[in-house]
This record gives structure tokens, C-alpha cells and sequence, in this order.
């Protein structure tokens, strides 16, 4: 099936100086909201900044220089970063944000071009690109340092070449490369090459090795240099984290989509009754609009299956893994977000036909493309244009400026213990024992730990602490309360040198000890 968009295309013609702006509106609002906002990187996405500097400056794509452990579940993100900074484009958090800013922009213009195949006016499409442009999560986690923005870029190149019919080989390239983004792109791998075989058999074949090719060659690369093909990181969440509620994914996307770009921050400064009746609303909006406007489209001959089923499948995936307790964490919703817009966007894009033949007249149809950019808006938080309400920044700027003392302070050889170890590790640029597993394979013998020594996730096991002998130990209160600071031996070996307030994740502060007789 191919992609007609012949009202769209006679819009274009017919106007298409409307059409350009519609474009240059939806990217430009999406650069600058994410270039004015500014870098805020999130404690993970550090991680990733210290292989890509470790990679530019020679060491390989290590955390540890030495320790061959790949940790990071983006390896593309930190060697695209790593040929910045090896061209002289060293501040991070600056070039993850121009990147992501430039990702967001084409996104926002792909949108714009979706929207006018559905029977969008300029004006109209226009609106949902926007929609994705002030989109309040999107904006967080590309200003947050994230792989985020460069997925859902490549997701939408390629589902929408493949919804064309004719470019099915080079959808699914791109596929396998979006799985080195994130491994989420095999479901997107799979969705392309499952319409493959629906519409093109013949061509079937080849999209599977185009999707396979590039996965097979990272895969092999992976094993050689560090011994698995999958992250270490993959297998020290499902050990050393808490199991999650088995539904609880379910009820995040199912939110998600009821308040899309702001229920995971929204919610947590409304009263429940109040934030879960505004995501029950939207929730069955928006399962209106889909169920109009599918139908609708496929009358005009617009292939909304590749996009549908890549949603469904990475809704399927998420509530799978979650029944077995993996955790769904925030930047995950993310990359489902456009296809939540598309959704609701396709139905909006029906009633306005509707009306236009009804002569309801222009104004209803630009108020309704309008609602999928004013239903974001109460997620916005003004003090601190445009990230989503409740974000902060508090506790890795606290580790920051602990990682940049460390470094004043202590040797080069020096090693710190930690389970947070994104901006403190990059700042301190020491190095780091992974208390939680994730660059480091030798602390996850000592999971799990029993009920008792938990608090919250990335709880330190004192036994690994003792037996590694770290120079210095630094972890918020709640993950050592009752591991770490009931244990006699630690208290013995290490004394508290400096402790500063942190009131997150149940704790109240950050906690630094050195090691008795250390460096």
C-alpha cells in the first residue's frame, strides 16, 4: 500500500508558501524550546557522556580505562557524541543538546508532513508538529543529554518510508541502526519487516537481512570486545533492582497516553483523584479519535499499519516485561509519544473533514488541531521554560560539584564507590566502582539483598564494599541506611567525612566516607 496524501498534495500546490511555513514553524519552535531551555543532563545520561569523552580521547569505549564493560544501552548516542568531542565540540551536555534539538526539529517537520498526507490544511499540520515541538518530555530529555530524540528520529524516517511501500530495504537499515540507539529498535525492526512481508513479499527477504545486518555486525563487534552482546547494564537491572509492581507499566502508558508528555510529571504535584481523572479523560479521547480516524485514513490510502503496529508492539513489550517486574522508566515513554499525537491527530484530521464539508468553517478546524498543542500546556512548568512540572535538577548538580572536589582531592588511582555514578563519575573522572553493577560485572554476585537492607533501589551491599576496600564510598542515606550503616565491619573500615542535604528518593542527604587509613 502506498501513501496517496492527494488532498495534501493539492494544498501544496495550491499554496505553497503556507506549506514551507508549516515546516519551518513546527522545526524552528522545536530548536529553540530545546536550545533556549538548555542543557539539564539526568544522572544517566552522564554515563553515556563518559564513554563518549573516554572514546575521543583514545581509552575505547570503556567507562573504567582498562575495564572492557559496555554499560551503556545507547552505543551509537556515545559514539556519535565521541566524534564531537574529538572534533573539538568538548562540552557535552551542549552537543547532546544542539543534537537532540536538531533531531526534534526534523521530527516536528516529518510530523508536519504526516499530517498533511491525513487532509491537514498547512495551518492544521502545522499544529501537530508543534504539538511535538513543545511537547513538555520530549523537550526534557533532550535537554536532559538522552539518546531519546535520535529514536524517535529514526523510528519515524523509518516508518514512514516503509508506509510508502517503496523504500522497504532502507527502512529497515535504518531499524538495525536505531537498535544501537536503543534496543527498542528491534520492535521497530520487527514492525517493518512484518509489513514487508505484507505488502511486498518479494522485497520481504531483504528488509529482514537490511533490519539483521547491522544488529549481526554490533552483535559479533560486542561479543569480541566485551564478551556479550548485550549491554552488562541489561543484566544488573534484573538483579539488583527492586521488582517493580507487575501492572505497573501497564498503568504508566495507560496514563501516558490519557495526559501524553506530562503524567509522569503532572501527577506528582496534583491530587491523585484529580491527575487520574484528567488521564481517564484523555485516555478515551484519544481511543476515539483512533478508532475514527484508522478507518478514515485507510479509505484515503494512507498506510497507518507500520505505525500502529510499532506502538503496539512497544506497548505489548513494556507491559510484558513489566508483568516479570522490569521497571518502565520515564524517558521510555517518550519515543511513544509521537504515535499518541499521530493517533489522536488522524481522528482530529476526520472530524475536520467532516466540518469543512458541513462549512462549519476554518476556525473550528485550526481549534481542533490546536487541542493536541493545548493539552500540553498545563504540563509546562514557567518557571523554568519548557521543561514539564516537577523536574529538578538538584541532585546532580550536588553530585557535580562532589565529583569535581574528589578530583581535587584525591589521586589519580583512587577508586569510588558509588550507585550513582553518571555525574559524579564524570566529574571526578576517577575511577569507579558501580555499587548497583552497571559498568561493574564483579558487584552483582552480591545480589539480591535480603527485604530488610531495602529502602529503595541501588541499596549497597556491605559485604561488596568490604571486600573491594574503595578509597571513598558516596551514596544518598536511603541506600545505605540499612546495609552499609548497620554493618560493623564498614563502620569500622570507613569514617563519615562530609555529609550535605538531599531530600530525594527517601533520603535527606548525600553521604561521603573514607576509607580508614586510605589515600
Amino acid at each position: 500500500m502506498r501513501i496517496t496524501g492527494c488532498s495534501s498534495q493539492g494544498i501544496g500546490r495550491q499554496r505553497p508558501t503556507a506549506t514551507v511555513a508549516a515546516f519551518a514553524l513546527s522545526a524552528m519552535v522545536a530548536l529553540l524550546a530545546r536550545v533556549l531551555t538548555g542543557p539539564h543532563p539526568i544522572d544517566d545520561a552522564y554515563i553515556t557522556f563518559r564513554y563518549a569523552r573516554n572514546l575521543a580521547e583514545g581509552l575505547g569505549l570503556v567507562y573504567n580505562p582498562g575495564e572492557w564493560v559496555l554499560g551503556t544501552t545507547a552505543p551509537l548516542w556515545a559514539i556519535l557524541l565521541g566524534g564531537g568531542y574529538r572534533l573539538g565540540l568538548t562540552d557535552l551536555p551542549w552537543l547532546a543538546t544542539t543534537v537532540s534539538a536538531l533531531c526534534d526539529a526534523a521530527s516536528a517537520a516529518l510530523l508536519v508532513h504526516l499530517g498533511l498526507r491525513m487532509g491537514w490544511r498547512p495551518v492544521g499540520a502545522a499544529l501537530v508538529g508543534l504539538a511535538w515541538a513543545l511537547n513538555p518530555m520530549s523537550i526534557a530529555f533532550a535537554t536532559g543529554g538522552m539518546e531519546t530524540s535520535l529514536f524517535v528520529l529514526l523510528a519515524l524516517l523509518a516508518l514512514g518510508l516503509a508506509a510508502r511501500g517503496s523504500n522497504l530495504v532502507v527502512a529497515a537499515s535504518l531499524c538495525g541502526v536505531a537498535t544501537l540507539v536503543r534496543p527498542e529498535g528491534a520492535l521497530l525492526a520487527a514492525s517493518v519487516v512484518g509489513w514487508s512481508w505484507m505488502c511486498r513479499r518479494r522485497q520481504a527477504l531483504f528488509a529482514a537481512v537490511a533490519a539483521g545486518a547491522p544488529m549481526a555486525i554490533a552483535g559479533l563487534t560486542f561479543f569480541w570486545r566485551y564478551g556479550s552482546p548485550l549491554p552488562n547494564s541489561v543484566a544488573a537491572k534484573q538483579v539488583a533492582y527492586q521488582p517493580a509492581w507487575p501492572f505497573e507499566n501497564a498503568v504508566a502508558l495507560l496514563v501516558q497516553a490519557g495526559l501524553p508528555g506530562w503524567s509522569t510529571y503532572l501527577l506528582s504535584v496534583l491530587p491523585p483523584a484529580v491527575g487520574l481523572l484528567l488521564a481517564a479523560i484523555g485516555l478515551a479521547a484519544l481511543v476515539d479519535l483512533v478508532r475514527r480516524g484508522l478507518p478514515w485514513l485507510d479509505r484515503r490510502g494512507v498506510a497507518w499499519q507500520p505505525f500502529a503496529g510499532f506502538a503496539a508492539l512497544y506497548v505489548a513489550f513494556y507491559v510484558m516485561v513489566g508483568l516479570r517486574g522490569v521497571r518502565l522508566f520515564p524517558w521510555y515513554l517518550v519515543p511513544i509519544e509521537p504515535f499518541y499525537l499521530l493517533g489522536a491527530a488522524a481522528g482530529l484530521a476526520q472530524l475536520t473533514s467532516a466540518a469543512r464539508l458541513a462549512r462549519t468553517g476554518a476556525w473550528l478546524t485550526t481549534g481542533l488541531a490546536a487541542l493536541l498543542v493545548l493539552w500540553q500546556v498545563p504540563a509546562l512548568d514557567w518557571r523554568h521554560p519548557l521543561l514539564p512540572s516537577g523536574e529538578q535538577f538538584g541532585r546532580e548538580d550536588l553530585m557535580l560539584d562532589v565529583g569535581r572536589g574528589l578530583a581535587d582531592q584525591l589521586p589519580p588511582t583512587a577508586v569510588v564507590a558509588a550507585p550513582e555514578i553518571g555525574a559524579l563519575g564524570y566529574a571526578s573522572n576517577l575511577r569507579v566502582l558501580d555499587t548497583v553493577g552497571l559498568i561493574s560485572p564483579a558487584a552483582l554476585p552480591y545480589y539480591p539483598l535480603p527485604t530488610e537492607q531495602l529502602v529503595a533501589d541501588n541499596a549497597i551491599p556491605a559485604r561488596l564494599i568490604v571486600d573491594r576496600q574503595p578509597d571513598v564510598v558516596v551514596t544518598l542515606d536511603a541506600f545505605a541506611r540499612r546495609s552499609l550503616l548497620e554493618d560493623a565491619e564498614f563502620m569500622r573500615d570507613y569514617r563519615l567525612e562530609a555529609s550535605y542535604p538531599a531530600a530525594v528518593w527517601r533520603s535527606q542527604e548525600l553521604l561521603m566516607f573514607r576509607r580508614v587509613g586510605g589515600e
